[in-house]
């Protein structure tokens, strides 16, 4: 009499595996066929097992001959080590949960560094499980670097493929240079989209420091990638506006002398002097700067 059954069930084996091991079912092989999972059990469990995948989901059936009906009774001597040939199995099916390699194709390929700290970033890499990845923040992420129109996140196997495409005619024109300030004041806020953080909000800076830089660390490797972001600097300058005398007209055109092409006046204050019998208008004036490096 054969002592081993053979059951097959509508189900991934993972999912499988993991209901017959909170039942107790000890499994002795275990394979996939299409949707099917096959595996064997001992007779004496056949009822427990179909009380277990009683949904008419699994579509559950007992199949005419065990899987290795030949090693029953070498099972029954050797247990420890078909279970641990079991275990074997179930951790080589278990493992298909988890990321073994990330790869990333298409036009966009170039910004694979950036796209692995994405991936990272929402729980995903090398020997995490899939499930622990957020792929809709990951794929959004993602579509807001530059140039970026199109992208998806694809579980291959234990591999996570992701497809990235960009917009070839604008290639040539992103830029590789790190954002640097181009006068003195107080980071006021700084979003970094692709590339490392050089200052943060409250920093003071000079004319020439860099703000965003092209250079990312990877696996303990410098990596170049195109930064992308802005940045708000606060900023004050002093403007002196000469008039023949002293009016609401000149002191308009005092305060208009203020205004700079890209820009954001906060504060501005007007006070007048008299000079070699000519008014001078002194105008002092805060503003916020605001730089930006391959931003669409």
């Amino acid at each position: 009499m054969n002592r081993f059954a053979s059951v097959s069930v509508i189900s991934t084996a993972e999912n499988a595996l993991k209901k017959l091991n909170k039942g107790g079912i000890c499994v002795y092989s275990c394979k996939k066929r299409g949707a099917r999972c096959i595996f064997s059990i001992k007779d004496k469990d056949i009822e427990k097992v179909f009380a277990i995948f009683i949904k008419p989901c699994y579509n559950i059936r007992r199949e005419k001959k065990g899987l290795f009906p030949a090693v029953a009774f070498t099972a029954s001597l050797r247990a420890g080590l078909v279970i641990g040939v079991a275990a074997i199995i179930a951790a080589m099916v278990v493992s298909d949960a988890y990321i073994l390699k990330i790869k990333v194709y298409g036009n966009g390929a170039y910004l694979a560094p950036e796209i692995r700290r994405i991936v990272l970033s929402e729980g995903g890499g090398e020997f995490k499980r899939f499930s622990k990845l957020n792929f809709s923040a990951a794929t959004g992420k993602i579509l807001s670097l530059p140039r970026v129109t199109f992208c998806n996140l694809e579980r291959r196997g234990s591999v996570l493929a992701v497809d990235v495409r960009a917009d070839s005619e604008e290639k040539e024109k992103i830029s590789y240079c790190d954002l640097k300030s181009d006068c003195e004041g107080t980071v006021r806020r700084i979003v970094v989209i692709c590339g490392t953080r050089r200052v943060s909000v409250g920093d003071k800076v000079r004319e020439g420091d860099i703000l965003i830089s092209g250079e990312v660390e990877l696996n303990d490797k410098t990596i170049s990638v195109p930064p992308s972001g802005y940045c708000e600097i606060e900023s004050s300058a002093r403007v002196e506006y000469e008039a023949e005398c002293e009016s609401e007209e000149n002191r308009q055109a005092a305060m208009s002398s203020a205004l700079v092409d890209g820009v954001k006046i906060l504060i501005r204050d007007c006070r007048t002097e008299k000079m070699d019998g000519k008014v001078v208008y002194t105008v002092d004036f805060t503003y916020l700067r605001t730089l930006s490096i391959n931003l669409s």
